[in-house]
């Protein structure tokens, strides 16, 4: 009972962040406008523009080119080492469905909310809003099963370290758009929340199909 506590917090907080991004209210709505001008000052005061540039590459890998590399590069190495035709279908099918339900996801809420961006401009009629943060998401569900993907045949001591390097470049593409202007902070952790909800499934389907106490002795260090 205790497990699902923490994707029913995360589902609560995905609905909080959706319905006060699309009524333009509430609590989260001030603070939004508080981080945009705090990490704008932070911005426009760092002095070096090389740190600028590195922003705007962190940024960057959220696009859909270095995500689905990363994603098929993890299913390649995890595919190599792993053993049987059904095992290999059922991971690639878990990475291709995770992807799907992130992106439909991200695509109706922009749509449907049509959220205008830090620079307040209004969204114009037809195109897509910036609830949620589509390159936020795109790198999180990527690179989260890439590493999910990975630790099937990862030693425990490496899995750690690949997930905990996962989630810290994570972070780094989300504060990157916050810097470089793109999204509101709202449009980040919504993505954020959506994304683990996604691949904590899907590391629930990962596992029920792998073989209790089994060792893999195949597992990379």
């Amino acid at each position: 009972m205790y497990a699902l506590l923490p994707p029913v917090a995360l589902g609560v907080l995905l609905v909080v962040l959706t319905v006060q991004a699309a009524l333009g209210a509430g609590p989260m709505i001030a603070v939004d406008e508080a981080v945009r001008d705090g990490v704008g000052d932070l911005a426009s005061g760092s002095g070096p523009d090389r740190l600028d540039g590195v922003m705007h590459v962190l940024a960057d890998l959220g696009g859909p080119i270095p995500g689905g590399i990363a994603l098929a590069a993890g299913y390649v190495a995890a595919a190599w080492r792993t053993s049987g035709r059904g095992t290999r279908v059922r991971l690639a099918a878990t990475a291709a469905v995770s992807v799907a339900v992130v992106s439909l996801a991200v695509i109706t809420g922009k749509i449907l909310i049509a959220r205008p961006g830090p620079d307040g401009r209004a969204v114009p009629s037809g195109d897509w809003g910036f609830f949620p943060s589509g390159h936020t998401a795109t790198s999180a569900v990527c690179f989260g099963a890439s590493a999910l993907l990975l630790g099937t045949v990862l030693s425990a001591p490496a899995r750690r370290r690949v997930y905990a390097g996962t989630s810290l470049l994570c972070v780094l593409i989300g504060f990157a758009l916050l810097w470089c202007g793109y999204h509101w902070l709202g449009d980040v952790l919504a993505s954020w929340s959506l994304c683990v909800l996604v691949l904590w499934a899907a590391a629930r389907s990962v596992s029920r199909g792998s073989p209790p106490g089994r060792d893999r002795p195949s597992a990379l260090r």
